[in-house]
């Protein structure tokens, strides 16, 4: 009999243990992955996984304005109540503009919306060389920081 429940026992460990593996690897450490763009172009996606929520960011470079479409993803956080007015952007200048609250629609585990900053983005961006958009607290990462290299 005992030899039974310990066969029942293992069968629910490693039941559970393979249900952890089908939701996937453990995220990547928090570093932003650039998509490919043509040679002299500013780069338009900036990826962050780390934490358990992947942050994607979508940029069209300075003429699109300090405007960014972000997309949020994981499998375990609830993302609706996530406020991200705290977000900066800053430049090698040492220059800020503060986000406008952030109007994403609610999707759970799904968020998808454009975060825009507020201030003179013309000045923001002129011979910048680079700029670096912050998110704070975004799964249990206390900042993130993707950053685009402009051309001069």
């Amino acid at each position: 009999m005992h030899a039974t429940i310990r066969l029942q026992v293992a069968t629910v460990l490693i039941a559970g243990a393979l249900a952890g593996c089908a939701t996937g690897p453990s995220p990547a450490p928090a570093t932003p992955v650039v998509s490919p763009s043509p040679a002299g172009a500013t780069p338009n996606i900036l990826r962050d996984h780390g934490g358990d929520v992947t942050v994607e960011a979508r940029w069209g470079g300075p003429m699109a304005s300090a405007t960014f479409e972000l997309t949020l993803d994981t499998h375990s956080v609830d993302l609706d109540p996530l406020d991200l007015s705290d977000a900066t952007l800053r430049n090698d200048r040492g220059d800020m503009l503060a986000a406008e609250p952030w109007a994403a629609p609610m999707g759970g585990h799904h968020r998808d919306g454009a975060l825009s900053f507020q201030g003179d983005a013309a000045k923001f961006f002129a011979g910048a060389r680079w700029i670096e958009l912050v998110l704070v607290g975004v799964g249990d990462v206390p900042e993130r920081v993707l950053r685009w290299e402009l051309s001069t």
